[in-house]
Protein backbone atom coordinates (compact mmCIF):
# COMPACT_ATOMS: atom_id res chain seq x y z
CA UNK A 1 0.00 0.00 0.00
CA UNK A 2 1.20 3.50 -1.03
CA UNK A 3 -0.40 5.21 1.85
CA UNK A 4 2.27 5.65 4.30
CA UNK A 5 0.32 8.23 6.40
CA UNK A 6 -3.50 8.64 7.04
CA UNK A 7 -4.55 11.69 9.00
CA UNK A 8 -6.70 13.75 10.70
CA UNK A 9 -5.82 17.47 10.87
CA UNK A 10 -7.90 20.65 11.41
CA UNK A 11 -5.00 22.85 9.56
CA UNK A 12 -4.29 19.93 7.04
CA UNK A 13 -0.77 21.00 5.63
CA UNK A 14 1.11 22.80 7.81
CA UNK A 15 5.06 23.22 9.05
CA UNK A 16 4.72 19.86 11.03
CA UNK A 17 3.59 17.71 8.25
CA UNK A 18 5.67 19.09 5.79
CA UNK A 19 9.07 18.93 8.24
CA UNK A 20 8.16 16.54 10.89
CA UNK A 21 5.60 13.37 9.55
CA UNK A 22 8.00 13.87 6.21
CA UNK A 23 11.05 12.66 7.75
CA UNK A 24 8.80 10.01 9.82
CA UNK A 25 6.99 8.66 6.66
CA UNK A 26 8.12 8.28 3.44
CA UNK A 27 5.81 10.84 0.94
CA UNK A 28 5.73 11.96 -2.90
CA UNK A 29 2.64 13.65 -2.18
CA UNK A 30 -0.75 14.78 -0.11
CA UNK A 31 -4.11 13.57 -1.27
CA UNK A 32 -6.44 16.07 1.02
CA UNK A 33 -10.41 15.29 0.91
CA UNK A 34 -12.97 17.50 2.38
CA UNK A 35 -15.96 18.65 0.40
CA UNK A 36 -15.09 22.22 2.71
CA UNK A 37 -11.56 22.01 1.54
CA UNK A 38 -12.35 20.94 -2.33
CA UNK A 39 -14.92 24.03 -2.80
CA UNK A 40 -12.82 26.53 -1.23
CA UNK A 41 -10.57 28.00 -3.33
CA UNK A 42 -8.52 30.40 -1.30
CA UNK A 43 -7.42 27.62 1.11
CA UNK A 44 -6.52 25.53 -2.14
CA UNK A 45 -4.00 27.67 -2.77
CA UNK A 46 -2.85 28.05 0.88
CA UNK A 47 -2.20 24.32 0.95
CA UNK A 48 -0.33 24.42 -2.29
CA UNK A 49 1.87 26.85 -0.95
CA UNK A 50 2.48 25.00 2.29
CA UNK A 51 2.64 21.82 0.47
CA UNK A 52 5.75 23.39 -0.95
CA UNK A 53 7.45 20.44 -3.32
CA UNK A 54 5.14 18.02 -2.64
CA UNK A 55 2.16 16.62 -4.99
CA UNK A 56 -0.86 18.01 -3.80
CA UNK A 57 -4.21 16.75 -4.84
CA UNK A 58 -7.39 18.35 -3.23
CA UNK A 59 -10.86 16.33 -3.52
CA UNK A 60 -14.44 16.13 -2.81
CA UNK A 61 -15.24 12.69 -0.68
CA UNK A 62 -17.39 12.19 -4.05
CA UNK A 63 -14.09 12.00 -6.43
CA UNK A 64 -11.76 10.69 -3.27
CA UNK A 65 -12.59 6.73 -3.48
CA UNK A 66 -11.12 6.71 -7.21
CA UNK A 67 -8.10 8.64 -6.38
CA UNK A 68 -7.15 7.11 -3.32
CA UNK A 69 -7.37 4.03 -5.27
CA UNK A 70 -5.15 5.29 -7.76
CA UNK A 71 -2.55 6.06 -5.07
CA UNK A 72 -3.05 2.51 -3.41
CA UNK A 73 -2.07 1.33 -7.03
CA UNK A 74 0.67 3.92 -7.99
CA UNK A 75 4.25 2.96 -7.16
CA UNK A 76 4.75 6.21 -5.26
CA UNK A 77 4.07 6.70 -1.27
CA UNK A 78 1.30 9.24 -0.47
CA UNK A 79 -0.44 10.86 2.45
CA UNK A 80 -3.73 11.05 2.75
CA UNK A 81 -5.68 13.87 4.98
CA UNK A 82 -8.46 15.28 5.90
CA UNK A 83 -9.71 18.01 8.68
CA UNK A 84 -12.56 15.78 10.06
CA UNK A 85 -12.98 11.97 11.40
CA UNK A 86 -16.59 12.35 9.60
CA UNK A 87 -14.54 12.46 6.32
CA UNK A 88 -12.84 9.26 6.99
CA UNK A 89 -15.73 7.55 7.97
CA UNK A 90 -17.73 8.54 5.18
CA UNK A 91 -15.12 7.13 3.09
CA UNK A 92 -15.64 3.60 5.10
CA UNK A 93 -18.97 4.28 4.36
CA UNK A 94 -18.12 4.07 0.37
CA UNK A 95 -16.00 1.53 0.65
CA UNK A 96 -12.82 3.13 0.53
CA UNK A 97 -9.67 0.80 2.65
CA UNK A 98 -7.27 3.20 3.33
CA UNK A 99 -5.44 1.21 6.10
CA UNK A 100 -5.92 -0.23 9.53
CA UNK A 101 -4.30 3.26 11.15
CA UNK A 102 -5.34 6.53 11.22
CA UNK A 103 -3.58 9.13 12.94
CA UNK A 104 -5.16 11.70 14.73
CA UNK A 105 -3.51 15.21 14.87
CA UNK A 106 -4.96 18.96 16.36
CA UNK A 107 -8.61 19.11 16.31
CA UNK A 108 -8.58 22.08 17.95
CA UNK A 109 -11.25 23.71 20.18
CA UNK A 110 -14.67 25.06 18.66
CA UNK A 111 -17.86 25.62 19.74
CA UNK A 112 -20.03 22.68 21.06
CA UNK A 113 -16.05 20.62 21.87
CA UNK A 114 -14.73 18.68 25.01
CA UNK A 115 -10.95 19.43 25.24
CA UNK A 116 -9.57 15.79 26.12
CA UNK A 117 -5.64 16.82 26.32
CA UNK A 118 -3.51 19.34 23.77
CA UNK A 119 -4.83 19.75 20.71
CA UNK A 120 -7.65 17.47 20.90
CA UNK A 121 -11.46 18.62 21.20
CA UNK A 122 -14.32 16.48 19.87
CA UNK A 123 -18.14 17.04 19.66
CA UNK A 124 -20.36 14.33 19.33
CA UNK A 125 -20.95 13.97 15.91
CA UNK A 126 -16.70 13.67 16.17
CA UNK A 127 -16.79 11.22 18.92
CA UNK A 128 -19.57 9.38 16.83
CA UNK A 129 -17.45 9.06 13.62
CA UNK A 130 -14.49 7.93 15.52
CA UNK A 131 -16.34 5.41 17.30
CA UNK A 132 -17.51 3.97 13.61
CA UNK A 133 -13.84 4.21 12.50
CA UNK A 134 -12.68 1.94 15.39
CA UNK A 135 -15.65 -0.39 14.97
CA UNK A 136 -14.50 -1.02 11.16
CA UNK A 137 -11.37 -2.19 12.46
CA UNK A 138 -9.48 0.71 12.19
CA UNK A 139 -6.48 1.73 15.15
CA UNK A 140 -7.38 5.27 15.87
CA UNK A 141 -3.90 6.93 17.21
CA UNK A 142 -4.25 10.63 18.94
CA UNK A 143 -0.56 11.72 18.56
CA UNK A 144 0.20 15.40 17.38
CA UNK A 145 4.06 14.72 16.37
CA UNK A 146 5.74 11.31 15.34
CA UNK A 147 8.10 11.06 18.32
CA UNK A 148 4.92 11.69 20.87
CA UNK A 149 3.36 9.14 22.94
CA UNK A 150 0.00 7.23 21.71
CA UNK A 151 -3.32 7.60 23.05
CA UNK A 152 -5.98 5.50 21.11
CA UNK A 153 -9.64 5.73 20.79
CA UNK A 154 -10.81 3.56 23.71
CA UNK A 155 -8.65 6.26 26.37
CA UNK A 156 -9.74 8.99 24.22
CA UNK A 157 -13.73 7.61 24.05
CA UNK A 158 -13.30 6.74 28.42
CA UNK A 159 -11.98 10.41 28.63
CA UNK A 160 -15.14 12.11 26.53
CA UNK A 161 -17.37 9.58 28.14
CA UNK A 162 -16.57 10.39 31.82
CA UNK A 163 -16.79 14.56 30.78
CA UNK A 164 -19.59 14.14 29.70
CA UNK A 165 -21.41 11.99 32.76
CA UNK A 166 -19.61 14.72 34.79
CA UNK A 167 -21.46 17.50 32.62
CA UNK A 168 -24.67 15.78 32.88
CA UNK A 169 -24.44 15.09 36.64
CA UNK A 170 -23.96 19.02 37.12
CA UNK A 171 -27.43 19.54 34.83
CA UNK A 172 -29.17 17.18 36.64
CA UNK A 173 -29.73 14.85 33.89
CA UNK A 174 -28.34 11.55 34.92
Amino acid sequence: MSITLVRIDDRVIHGQTTTRWTKARNVFGVLVVGDNIASDELRKKVLRAAAGNLKLGVYSEEVAPEKIAKAIEGPKDYFLISDSPKTFASLLRAGVDFGKTLNVGPMNTRPGTKVLGRTVALDQEDYEAFDYIYNQGVDVQFQLLPDDDIKNWPTMKKKYDSMLQEANSKNGKL
